[in-house]
């Protein structure tokens, strides 16, 4: 992938979202999205900030700095197994919500006694 047109592409479809989808959050047509996906006009500095935060990557990866589509700072894009949890998370109603969240932690803190003992 060379272009800011196919990097934008592979992220959207990684994280499941319609062109339509990503336009409406971005502000913009879908059919300025498709000119920015098929390299026919480069979108400006404020719709590539934009999309790093909606797509969970950095402007580098965008722009063809680099390779790694996954780095944000120092923070790492979640697996898509990670992904697929969160989305099945934010689904649920939020009195389950709150039941994970207090499995986890018990979870956790079992983790934590027994790397202790």
């Amino acid at each position: 992938m060379d272009t800011i047109g196919e990097r934008i592409v592979f992220l959207r479809e990684k994280l499941d979202i319609s062109q339509k989808e990503l336009a409406e959050q971005l502000g913009i047509t879908a059919a300025s999205l498709s000119r920015y996906e098929n390299n026919i006009y480069d979108p400006k500095g404020t719709i590539i900030t934009s999309l790093c935060g909606l797509l969970h990557t950095s402007a580098d990866y965008l722009l063809g700095m680099t390779d790694n589509c996954n780095a944000i700072g120092s923070h790492v894009m979640p697996s898509e197994k990670e992904f697929y949890f969160w989305k099945l998370y934010q689904a649920l109603p939020s009195e389950d919500k709150i039941r994970i969240e207090e499995r986890i932690l018990t979870l956790h803190e079992i983790h934590e006694n027994s790397k202790r003992n």
